[in-house]
């Protein structure tokens, strides 16, 4: 039988905080109201960006690399991989 995966949706907009090249972001799929928008930015200066088309994915800050595996040697505290 083979498995099916539902497809993934596309954020619509994100949070951030932090400047132009060093920020923390996190994307969401809807909207938030215009009054939880105000009080993100008062309380925690999270900025709401909307993305100009579902479609764009976000990019990383600088000095982030993404899907990077970093291989440890075995020991007593590892168990392998399977």
């Amino acid at each position: 039988m083979k498995t099916q995966t539902a497809p993934l949706i596309k954020p619509i907009g994100e949070w951030k905080i932090g400047d132009k090249d060093y920020f923390i972001s996190f994307a969401l799929t809807s909207k938030p109201n215009w009054f939880r928008r105000v009080m993100a930015n008062l309380f925690f200066g999270l900025v709401w960006s909307d993305y100009k088309t579902p479609a764009e994915e976000p990019k990383p800050t600088k000095g982030v690399s993404i899907g990077k595996t970093i291989e440890v040697a075995p020991n007593r505290r590892t168990r392998p991989i399977e």
